[in-house]
């Protein structure tokens, strides 16, 4: 015996049916989305990181620099002064991902810069030029609250 629903009722169900389905997914996508989506720690994180990673090839031209000195490995002023460049446009991608440092932040990393790239050219010691690699990547450590160990 088949029982009558009238076309309103079946109507409004299909309407109810309809609207708890997409309430159902617009709260399950909300919460997916947000699981898997970076939060600010993941994004500070992977800023460290870049800032990291460019402090520690600054600290390793120390190395490169002596043999330049010693006209050894391949290395000369030019390939330093390179190598300093490169290292100075990471950071400053570091920095534009870091939307929370103020402007301002640049300008103890970029003095420390010209300073190294002044040392390059002028030829100086290579203690002097470890001396130099070591106010850089102490400026980059503090402006990015980075720690790191030590390869030297």
């Amino acid at each position: 015996m088949a029982l009558y629903v009238p076309a309103g009722a079946r109507t409004r169900r299909l309407v109810l049916v309809g609207a708890a389905a997409v309430v159902i997914g617009l709260l399950l996508g909300y919460v997916v989305g947000r699981a898997s989506s970076p939060g600010l720690s993941d994004e500070v994180a992977d800023v460290q990181a870049m800032a990291r990673d460019v402090a520690t090839s600054i600290e390793r031209l120390s190395i490169e620099y002596e043999q330049s000195l010693a006209g050894e490995g391949g290395e000369s002023a030019a390939t330093i002064t390179d190598a300093i460049d490169r290292a100075w446009a990471d950071l400053s991608e570091a920095y534009a991902a870091a939307i929370w440092l103020p402007e301002a932040a640049t300008a103890g990393t970029d003095e420390a810069f010209d300073r190294l790239t002044a040392m390059v050219d002028d030829g100086v010691s290579a203690a002097d030029f470890v001396g130099g690699t070591n106010e850089l990547t102490g400026a980059i450590e503090s402006t990015f609250g980075v720690v790191r160990t030590r390869s030297t």
